[in-house]
């Protein structure tokens, strides 16, 4: 990705955008957004404008789905809103400062993506500025606690392992299938990410979160051509999104996003070890 001044402003705009509509929803869209181009794509569309503007810019996590991130943290100190509640939209604060957070870190995520691809980091950029993001904003808006002290008591049920790895083995299998069949290591991602949308109905609020495990399962499903390897992958990241999420999450102020802290080890490792 090149850096563009069209394309920071439009970073900003994405920003801003995010914690209007929130973090989670901004995500949601985004794995619409990636259906979207894949079928486009496999249809023999010309995806350079979708790809520029859309898919790469305005909907891409570590752009709009950052801006709630510290938008939420700053608006917490003002209104009537927790750190960490990404899945809020911030408009009913009628705050020009929340937009203006929300903006920067746009512009900011979009300045570091571009960077981190100039300079071929070799993980997943994207993540890395979602968790740089989360970080940041928990140094700036702090909280007294930055870990939870119960997570050893919640963390030691065995039936949430049980429960947690087995999704994970299970949802891993069929992503790097997919992966290895067709090359793209975002195919369970998409779907992970638009199935979201469950979450926001009442009936269906307790589905999980399971982007962390297609993402870092398809990364290395394409990467090595194994699928047994993108499964170990995808059981990591989800152990990884469980104890980074026990420990240091909720409760503790601004998000650091687990799923992204998942995503962004497993990258790495992925390019570190094949």
């Amino acid at each position: 990705m090149m850096f563009n001044p069209v394309l920071l402003v439009l970073a900003a705009g994405a920003g801003a955008l995010g914690t209007l509509i929130g973090g989670m929803e901004a995500f949601i869209l985004y794995g619409f957004v990636l259906i979207v181009q894949t079928v486009l794509a496999s249809a023999g569309h010309d995806m350079t404008f979708y790809n520029t503007y859309l898919a790469n810019l305005m909907f891409v996590p570590c752009i709009m789905f950052n801006g709630a991130v510290p938008a939420t943290a700053f608006a917490s100190k003002r209104y009537d809103i927790r750190a960490w509640d990404t899945d809020r939209s911030l408009a009913f604060t009628h705050d020009p400062a929340v937009l203006l957070v929300g903006a920067l870190t746009g512009a900011f995520g979009y300045l570091g993506l571009t960077y981190l691809s100039a300079k071929n980091f070799p993980g997943d950029a994207g993540a890395c500025m979602v968790v740089t993001v989360g970080v940041i904003s928990r140094l700036i808006w702090h909280n007294r606690r930055w870990y939870n002290r119960d997570a050893v008591r919640v963390l030691s049920d065995p039936k949430r392992w049980v429960w947690n790895l087995s999704l994970a083995a299970l949802g891993a299998a069929v992503t790097a299938f997919f992966a290895v069949k067709t090359g793209i290591n975002t195919v369970g991602f998409m779907m992970s990410a638009a199935l979201l949308i469950l979450q926001l109905f009442p009936r269906t609020d307790t589905f999980p979160t399971t982007h962390q495990i297609t993402m870092a399962a398809g990364y290395a499903a394409v990467f090595t051509g194994n699928i047994w390897i993108g499964v170990l992958f995808g059981v990591l990241a989800q152990v990884i999104f469980m104890v980074f999420g026990g420990f240091f999450n909720m409760g503790n102020g601004a998000l650091i996003d687990p799923p992204a802290v998942a995503i962004l080890t497993c990258s790495l490792l992925v390019n570190l070890l094949f």
